[in-house]
């Protein structure tokens, strides 16, 4: 409860400095990747992840890296996809929900070894 709580007031001081447009977009974005993602971390979401494999790694774009690298080209280049109060609050809402709800969050480069053991865990789960 405590964890849901800390959010709140970074979330209600965007808005009110970035606007009411800031905080519906934020909505918008948090629930719609909460819609579209999976349901815990490791599952599949309606939209596939990308995962590009790299030598004996894994690289994860997650959507919340992604997002926020449409964030950092945007203020580089100054070109929004909406009005600029609202790219921001889809694109924050999206990476909110990705860091605060998916425990493997951090987990960008992935080796094969460890890919490899989650498989086995994921089939021994499935069995029982």
């Amino acid at each position: 409860m405590k964890r849901k709580l800390v959010c709140i007031p970074p979330l209600l001081a965007a808005g009110i400095i970035l606007g009411y447009l800031f905080f519906v977009g934020w909505l918008l974005g948090f629930l719609l990747t909460k819609y579209m993602g999976g349901k815990t971390s490791g599952k599949p979401g309606r939209i596939k992840s990308i995962v590009i494999p790299f030598g004996k790694y894994r690289i994860h774009f997650h959507h919340w890296l992604i997002s926020s690298g449409i964030i950092i080209l945007s203020l580089i280049t100054n070109v929004h996809f909406l009005a600029t109060a609202i790219s921001y609050g889809v694109l924050s809402g999206s990476v909110f929900q990705g860091i605060y709800y998916y425990s493997d969050w951090h987990r960008i480069l992935i080796t094969r070894r460890h890919q490899n053991i989650e498989n086995v865990i994921d089939r021994f789960k499935s069995k029982k």
